[in-house]
C-alpha cells in the first residue's frame, strides 16, 4: 500500500521503523527470564538442526519451479534429512538439548505441535493465494489488495485478548477445532470464486471466517502446548511451538505456489489448442508458459504475441488456486480432526500420567502451571 503512494523502496524503510519500535518497546518492556536449573548453548543442536530445515525448506522451494526430481532438490532434500536425523541423535545425548525429545511423550504437546504446523499451513496459504489472486492474476489496485487482508488478519487483533480469557472458561480442544472449522469453511467459499468477477463482495465472508478462525487457533495452540508441559520446560515448549507455527507459515506459500501453478501450467496447456487462436499467438503463447507458466502469460500488455491467450492464462490461474484454496481447506478439516479426536480425554494441564500419553511430571519445585483446560 506505501509502494501506490510513494516508493516500493520506501515500503522496507516502514519494516525498518516497526523493527527499531519493537527493539525499543522490549527493551523496555519486556522481562528476562532464565531455566532454574541454568542452561548452555547447544551447538551442535543449532547446527544440525539449522542446516538440515534451510536445506529441506529449499528444496521444498525449489522443487515447483525446477522440478521435483532435479539434482539440485534431490540433494537438498536428502542432505536436509541426514542433518535432521542426526539432531536427533544428538539431543538424545545432549545435557543441555535445545529441545528436549521427551516432551512429545505428552499427546497433548504433541498434538497441538502437529496441529500448530497444519493449521498455519492453512492459514498462510490461504493468505499467500488471495494475494496471488487479487494481484498477478487480475492485476488489481494494490489498495483493493489490502482490503481483504484487513479482514484475514485484523480479527486476530480484536480477538486474541478475549481468546486468551475464554481459555480459561472453555476447553481449548473446542476453541481450537471451531477455529479450524471456520477456517475450512473460508477456504472453501473462496475455492468458489470466479476469477472473471473482480468486485470485492465475494471475499467478505470467506476473509472474515478465516481471520477469525485463525484469532481462535494462534493462542490457543500456545496455550495447550505450556500448559501441559512443566514449568520449567514452559519456555522450551513456547519456543518449540512458535518455531513449528513459524515452520507452517513457510510451508502454506510452498504448498500453494506447487498446487496451484502446476494445475494451471496442466490446464493452460489442455486448453490452449481449442482456444481457437492463430498459430502465431498460439506458438507464442506456448513458448512463454513453457517458460514463465500461465502466469507470464497473464502478465503479457495488450497486443504483444501471445497476449491472444490471456483469456485461457486467467481460467486456468483461477482454475489453479480454486484447487490450492481446497488443499488449505483440506489441511484445517484435518487439523480440526486431530484436535476433536487427538485430545480426547485430555483434562488437566499435562501434570499426571493420562490414558498412557506420557505427560511428563510436574517441576521439580511441586508448581504446575495455571490450568487451561485442554479437553
Amino acid at each position: 500500500m506505501f509502494a501506490k503512494v510513494g516508493s516500493w523502496r520506501g515500503s522496507f524503510w516502514v519494516l525498518v521503523a516497526l523493527a527499531l519500535a519493537s527493539m525499543v518497546l522490549t527493551a523496555s518492556l519486556a522481562t528476562e527470564s532464565k531455566a532454574p536449573e541454568g542452561r548452555r548453548l547447544d551447538v551442535p543442536g543449532q547446527i544440525t538442526f539449522a542446516i538440515g530445515l534451510v536445506l529441506v525448506l529449499y528444496g521444498a522451494v525449489e522443487g515447483p519451479e525446477s522440478g521435483w526430481t532435479t539434482l539440485p532438490v534431490i540433494l537438498a532434500f536428502g542432505i536436509g534429512a541426514c542433518f535432521l536425523a542426526t539432531f536427533v541423535l544428538v539431543e538424545l545425548g545432549a545435557e543441555s538439548p535445545i529441545f528436549d525429545l521427551k516432551l512429545f511423550r505428552n499427546r497433548a504437546f504433541t498434538v497441538s505441535s502437529v496441529v500448530a504446523v497444519i493449521g498455519m499451513l492453512a492459514f498462510l496459504g490461504a493468505c499467500f493465494a488471495t494475494s496471488m489472486w487479487l494481484g498477478p492474476v487480475q492485476h488489481q489496485d494494490p489498495i483493493r489488495v489490502a482490503v481483504p487482508f484487513l479482514l484475514l488478519q485484523g480479527p486476530a487483533f480484536l480477538l486474541i485478548p478475549v481468546v486468551s480469557r475464554l481459555l480459561h472458561r472453555v476447553a481449548a480442544t473446542w476453541l481450537l477445532t471451531s477455529g479450524f472449522v471456520l477456517m475450512a469453511i473460508g477456504c472453501l467459499l473462496f475455492s468458489r470464486m470466479d476469477v472473471t468477477d473482480t468486485g470485492l463482495g465475494a471475499f467478505i465472508a470467506p476473509s472474515l471466517l478465516i481471520g477469525t478462525g485463525f484469532a481462535l487457533t494462534v493462542s490457543s495452540v500456545t496455550a495447550v502446548a505450556l500448559n501441559s508441559v512443566p514449568r520449567h520446560l514452559a519456555g522450551m515448549a513456547s519456543a518449540t511451538t512458535n518455531m513449528l507455527r513459524d515452520l507452517g507459515f513457510a510451508l502454506g506459500p510452498v504448498v500453494v505456489s506447487a498446487v496451484a501453478l502446476s494445475g494451471a501450467g496442466s490446464a493452460f496447456m489442455a486448453n490452449l489448442p481449442g482456444a481457437g487462436l492463430n498459430g502465431g499467438q498460439t506458438a507464442a503463447a506456448r513458448e512463454i508458459a513453457s517458460a514463465g507458466g500461465p502466469i507470464a502469460v497473464n502478465g503479457l500488455p495488450p497486443g504483444a504475441l501471445g497476449s491472444a491467450a490471456h483469456g485461457v492464462a486467467l481460467e486456468a490461474l483461477g482454475s489453479g488456486f480454486s484447487t490450492a484454496y481446497l488443499v488449505c481447506g483440506a489441511a484445517a478439516v484435518v487439523a480440526a480432526a486431530l484436535t476433536a479426536f487427538g485430545m480426547i480425554g485430555l483434562r488437566g494441564s499435562g501434570t499426571t500420567e493420562d490414558e498412557g500419553s506420557g505427560v511428563l511430571p510436574s517441576s521439580s519445585d511441586g508448581r504446575t502451571p495455571d490450568p487451561v483446560t485442554v479437553g
